[in-house]
């Protein structure tokens, strides 16, 4: 589960600062979340846009 870090944390691999999403067990997402320690991340994905972007015109000389 991913979890996007409130406090900052060491671990064996090195230190992990706040505001860095990190890839952590279920069990250890559920007791950072429950101290206040982190807060679940939900989606990667961009937005959906409802209209695409159509080319902007360019002068001509």
């Amino acid at each position: 589960m991913q979890v996007k870090l409130l406090t900052a944390r060491a671990t064996a691999k090195g230190s992990e600062n706040r505001g860095d999403i990190v890839d952590v067990t279920d069990g250890e997402a559920i007791a950072m979340i429950e101290r206040g320690q982190a807060e679940p991340v939900r989606s990667q994905k961009a937005p959906e846009k409802a209209v695409k972007r159509s080319k902007a015109e360019k002068a001509s000389k």
